[in-house]
């Protein structure tokens, strides 16, 4: 009879994970990570407090819980196929503005996670193991098997290029999706369009442009 029992357990624990992951995210949209407590991660899932502290010890056992949905999030934006899907037809310059494109609306539409899985990503690493390191090397990966696929086109080291561009890329739409009002990018007048065509020329201009040394 308990062994009957247990997967009805498990199965309502993990709802009540859910249901407490979902909120999290909820809270996030309204302010910043630091500025939620467990009482309103509790309140928004229409839990008990002590229903959450039977789950986590405490607010930064959530942290790894940013980059589960983090995670989860970029499976969704990347597919089956394992990256941004794109059309080659129109050659290297316009996949390069369709990856620009797509990773800003994805900023734009996940902000909230992303802003708190870069921080703490940084604030926290012992909570996150080797996550982030993980994604920026998939990241990299990725951006050198697209340099592969334009031979005709790139004039760089592919394994370089894959680095460089992921670093590009998430550079600068981080600075500017994430800290824009608060960093470097304060200064900048162009529009959000215009911006993100640049970013994928920067780009497109560094893999056309034969190495010097």
């Amino acid at each position: 009879m308990s062994q009957g029992a247990r997967p009805a357990l498990q199965s309502r624990s993990r709802a009540t994970r859910d249901k407490l992951v979902a909120s999290l995210e909820r809270c996030l949209r309204k302010k910043t990570f630091e500025n939620i407590t467990v009482a309103e991660i509790a309140k928004e899932a229409g839990l008990a407090v002590g229903t959450v502290y039977r789950r986590f010890e405490n607010k930064d056992a959530f942290i790894p819980v940013l980059f589960e949905i983090y995670r989860s999030r970029l499976d969704e934006l990347h597919g089956e196929a394992g990256g941004i899907e794109v059309d080659p037809s129109g050659g290297l310059r316009a996949v390069l503005r369709q990856i620009a494109e797509k990773s800003w609306t994805f900023m734009q539409e996940q902000k909230h996670i992303i802003a708190a899985a870069h921080l703490y990503s940084r604030l926290r690493p012992d909570l996150i193991g080797d996550e982030w390191d993980d994604l920026l090397e998939a990241g990299a990966k990725g951006y050198e098997a697209l340099v592969h696929a334009f031979p005709n086109e790139v004039r760089r080291d592919p394994e370089e290029a894959g680095q460089m561009m992921a670093y590009h890329f998430n550079t600068a739409l981080a600075e500017r999706g994430l800290y824009g009002a608060h960093g470097v990018a304060a200064m900048m007048t162009v529009s959000d369009e215009d911006f993100v065509r640049a970013i994928a020329d920067f780009a497109y201009g560094y893999l056309v442009t034969e190495d010097a040394k």
